[in-house]
């Protein structure tokens, strides 16, 4: 899976690079079929940063963001919303599949 990260008006270290790539990696339980991931941090004042998380999904772009008072409260909470979204559309996806060719001939049967 392709991760870009981005930062705006700050620098962002190669700890909290990786750290976001595992982050990212610990979404796949949620949707397995993550193609690519898009993380971008912003410094938008000395009171202000703001994250917003693209991840593209089989068929879907998910996207999720947050402004907080600190860099960390901003990622956590953009992460939590993605890791709702990604459950949600896992949910969708799941609910709309076929049934399998088993039970349908077992409902014939009866």
């Amino acid at each position: 899976m392709e991760v870009q990260i981005a930062a705006r008006h700050c620098t962002i270290s190669d700890t909290l690079q990786a750290t976001l790539k595992d982050a990212v990696d610990a979404l796949g339980k949620f949707y397995p079929n993550i193609t690519s991931a898009s993380i971008v941090l912003d410094k938008i004042s000395d009171l202000s940063r703001h994250v917003a998380i693209s991840l593209n999904v089989k068929g879907a772009t998910v996207v999720a963001s947050a402004d907080e008072e600190t860099m960390g409260k901003a990622i956590d909470v953009a992460f939590e919303r993605a890791k709702v979204q990604l459950k949600k559309a896992n949910e969708k996806q799941s609910a709309h599949q076929a049934e399998s060719m088993a039970e349908v001939t077992a409902a014939a049967q009866k």
